[in-house]
């Protein structure tokens, strides 16, 4: 191997197995060079002007790099970037969105989404995985631009979940973005002020639960509330604290529902013994019966009401 081969590889093994056009200049490759280890099949060309060593694999992260790459400044976002920072929910996606400073107007690629951007000075570019991503609460405001109320919600659950970004900066991101009109701001603020001083949702269930409460007309619950029941900490699922009714949810893993079988029932009687009134969810019943989870939690309210 010579030793441009030897620096190209280096470079390539940081890069999710890529290297690009102007990295291989600096060294001295010149583009006569860059087409003979085509033609012999040492590299290949990802897109223009982006290459990887010929024979490893292209995973997922290294079309994401790919796609930074093919532009200056290139920042996986909205999507990809939920995905990279680890939102439940958000998988990997087929195409890959990039936000890039305005204006580059590069030429369409086929798996490339580019978005232009005024705000790009705001982006607060970070990395994920060693690729350039946009930070954590300009990403949430980015995806509250392309889905909807539920999915943008999970994606701002996950970012406090997972601790990416802090209230302040969150409420930062809104005020810095709305004086630019950024597209999907109202859904951000709106979002933002639903949850402010609130537990986190634990996972995707308890949110749908918690939207089918809401369309019911019932009061929003109040996730992951933590309480103290005969000398034992427990946090419940969902809980309206004013009438101590515990909404428990029983998931879909089988393997969490064996964990639960014997610790369950003495969590029970322990949250009932100190006063609470505990209701259970499967997700087979909320998929099945959703009217019938309704009217169990709307009778239950009744109920500790007239107490």
């Amino acid at each position: 191997m010579s030793e441009i081969d030897a620096a190209i590889a280096a470079i390539a093994r940081t890069q999710h197995a890529l290297f690009t056009a102007k990295q291989a200049q600096h060294l001295g490759v010149t583009p006569k060079a860059v087409r003979t280890r085509i033609a012999s099949g040492r590299w290949e060309r990802v897109h223009p002007g982006v290459f990887r060593i010929a024979g490893t694999p292209l995973s997922w992260e290294g079309r994401a790099l790919a796609a930074c790459l093919t532009t200056d400044g290139g920042l996986g976002s909205h999507l990809a970037a939920a995905h990279l920072y680890g939102h439940n929910g958000f998988g990997p996606v087929g195409v890959i969105d990039v936000t890039i400073p305005r204006p580059q107007r590069p030429a369409p690629r086929i798996g490339i989404r580019y978005h232009e951007s005024l705000a790009y000075d705001l982006a607060g570019p970070t990395t994920r995985k060693g690729i350039p991503v946009t930070g954590p609460a300009r990403t949430v405001l980015d995806v509250c631009g392309v889905v909807d109320d539920f999915r943008a919600l999970a994606s701002l659950d996950e970012t406090r979940r997972l601790k990416l970004a802090t209230w302040p900066e969150l409420w930062e991101c809104l005020v810095l973005h709305a004086v630019r009109g950024r597209n999907g701001i109202a859904r951000f603020r709106r979002l933002l002020k639903k949850r402010y001083g609130r537990s986190v949702a634990a996972n995707e269930f308890a949110r749908l639960v918690e939207r089918l409460l809401e369309d019911a007309g019932l009061p929003e619950p109040v996730h992951e509330f933590g309480v103290t029941a005969c000398g034992h900490r427990y946090r419940i699922d969902l809980a309206y604290p004013d009438l101590l009714i515990a909404i428990e949810l029983d998931g879909r893993d089988p393997h969490e529902s064996e964990r639960a079988f014997e610790a369950d029932p003495v969590r029970r009687n322990r949250l009932e013994v100190s006063g609470w009134l505990v209701l259970n969810i499967t997700w087979a019943r909320f998929v099945n019966d959703p009217l019938g989870v309704v009217a169990d939690i709307r009778a239950a309210r009744a109920l500790r009401s007239c107490v």
